[in-house]
């Protein structure tokens, strides 16, 4: 978690989850690149559209997972809580 965060140590996720933030985690593939739900704030916060839409060399391949829909105050209170200002 800490990776492209302010995060450090043992936090307290936003959905309730305890994570050690400085352990680095393996990649689920060598092959295929994922979105992490509980870092992503869809650019909230950063830039006026998904930076990984927007130059993502493959039209049309990132999907919107309907469980992971959020509204822009959840978006904005990840980015507060992963990038302390």
């Amino acid at each position: 978690m800490a990776e492209g965060t302010d995060l450090e140590g043992t936090v307290t996720l936003l959905n309730g989850e305890e994570v050690d933030a400085d352990e680095i985690m393996e990649p689920l593939s060598d092959d295929f690149y994922f979105i992490v739900p509980d870092k992503c704030t869809e650019c909230t916060g950063f830039h006026d559209e998904e930076q990984c839409i927007a130059f993502c060399p493959v039209p049309d391949c990132i999907i919107v997972h309907p469980d992971f829909e959020e509204s822009e105050d959840k978006l904005m209170e990840r980015h507060d809580f992963l990038h302390e200002d």
